[in-house]
């Protein structure tokens, strides 16, 4: 078995391995590290979940999407879609729901606005995301903090180094007034990731480049 058929496989023995996802249909191609998703979901959640899952395998660089979602009857209702945009966002109590805008329009909900921190737009995006007849999220809301603390690339450094996975990776830190840029090689896509949502807990972060090189060991 050659290594994209092999990644191939590993790819769909990870959605199955998923409870929740074994309903879905999902056509899967690899090649160099690539992964190719395709067919149709009956929620935007789901669809967010199996490229989460994807991302996790080993041996994956880079997914892309090709994944609808089903029509649904309230996609149309747009009204309502952004009457329970705004009602999701009002029940979670870490987001600021006064800072952001709801746009809908085609059954997509685009947010917009400033949030102080990097966890309030995954929150938000994750609240509208699971309402049924939403067929997409597009998540343009800025990080404005007020804060001015002074970021330091070793606190930054031993954040990396007190996480089990990133622990001895070769990770450089430049910071310039508000914004991270994180270089150098980590061994998955996961791990790439990780190093910037830890990167998004230092306070005062307003931008993030994550340009790390992912090299399979």
């Amino acid at each position: 078995m050659n290594a994209n058929n092999d990644l191939q496989q590993k790819v769909q023995f990870a959605l199955f391995w998923e409870p929740h996802l074994t309903g879905a249909a999902i056509g899967v191609t690899a090649h160099d590290g690539i992964v190719t998703l395709s067919g149709t979901v009956a929620r935007y959640e789901m669809k967010a979940d199996i490229e989460q899952t994807v991302k996790k395998v080993r041996g994956v660089r880079a997914v892309v999407m090709h994944i609808n979602v089903q029509e649904h009857p309230e996609a149309t209702n747009e009204e309502r879609l952004a009457e329970e945009a705004l009602r999701a966002l009002e029940l979670h109590t870490s987001i600021p729901p006064k800072h952001i805008k709801i746009v809908v329009a085609n059954g997509w909900i685009y947010l917009v606005g400033s949030v102080d921190w990097h966890y309030q737009k995954q929150a938000a995006e994750k609240a509208v995301s699971r309402i049924m007849g939403v067929k997409g999220v597009v998540n343009s809301l800025l990080i404005h903090s007020d804060r001015t603390d002074m970021l330091e690339k070793k606190a930054l450094c031993d954040a990396f180094d007190r996480s089990s996975i990133l622990r001895g990776k070769n990770i450089i830190v430049g910071v310039h007034q508000n914004e991270v840029t994180l270089t150098g090689i980590v061994d998955s896509l996961v791990q790439k990731e990780e190093a910037e949502r830890i990167a998004w807990n230092a306070p005062g972060i307003w931008r993030i480049h994550n340009q790390l090189e992912i090299i399979h060991t």
